[in-house]
C-alpha cells in the first residue's frame, strides 16, 4: 500500500557484472590504455587491472569513475 505523499519509484536500469566489465573495456579502449583511463578518472589502476582479469570484484572506486553504484536486487526464482 502506498502513501499518496510518496514519490513514485523510478525504474532503474540494472546491469550485470559482465555489463560493467564491458563498459570498462569500452572506456579503456577509448582512453587508449588502462593507465590513461585510470589517470583521467582518478581510478586505482591496480584495482582496475584486478577487476578486468577477474581476480577482484569491481570496487567502489571504479564504480564511482564510471558513474555507477552497486545495488542489491531480488527477483522471483524461475521454476
Amino acid at each position: 500500500m502506498s502513501n499518496r505523499n510518496e514519490k513514485p519509484m523510478r525504474q532503474r536500469l540494472l546491469l550485470s557484472a559482465e555489463d560493467v566489465l564491458a563498459i570498462l573495456h569500452d572506456e579503456i579502449e577509448r582512453a587508449g590504455s588502462q593507465t590513461a583511463w585510470a589517470r583521467r578518472t582518478g581510478a586505482n589502476r591496480t584495482s582496475l587491472n584486478l577487476a578486468l582479469t577477474g581476480r577482484q570484484a569491481v570496487t567502489r572506486n571504479l564504480l564511482d569513475a564510471l558513474g555507477l553504484e552497486r545495488v542489491v536486487a531480488y527477483t522471483p526464482r524461475r521454476r
